[in-house]
């Protein structure tokens, strides 16, 4: 999975070094501190799928999300992460497009897997014509 690309994005940057670090070694990737400067880099790479914390400030995850839905149109594939433990965040998550949710703190191979999870549904729904 070489080829595939993630945008890691997160307001912390130990935990985007360690994201960086830990998905490096089976992904291109790429880091934004900020929903600004994610969309930015997803203007610029295109990457096949954007790994979010949700809790962010200036705008927040689902915010990010929503503009990057506005301005690349709705074929934008998410992995939000955050430590928030309100039932109703997993529901929001799904709304504004993501293919899974991930409580912190993360186990990497939790993360590798559901990653790999993701791309794999991602090829088939290519295959398909989605």
């Amino acid at each position: 999975m070489a080829d595939k690309t993630i945008l890691i994005v997160d307001d912390d940057d130990m935990i985007l070094m360690m994201l960086e670090k830990i998905l490096s070694k089976e992904f291109k990737t790429i880091t934004a501190l900020s929903g600004e400067e994610a969309i930015e880099e997803y203007e610029q790479y295109h990457p096949d799928i954007v790994l979010s914390d949700y809790m962010m400030p200036k705008m927040n995850g689902f915010e990010m999300m929503d503009k990057m839905h506005e301005r690349f149109g709705r074929n934008i594939f998410a992995i939000f992460m955050t430590a928030n433990e309100q039932e109703e965040t997993e529901f929001e998550v799904y709304k504004h497009g993501a293919l899974e949710f991930i409580r912190k703190p993360i186990k990497s191979e939790t993360l590798l897997q559901t990653i790999r999870a993701c791309m794999d549904r991602l090829d088939a729904m290519k295959q398909n014509g989605m």
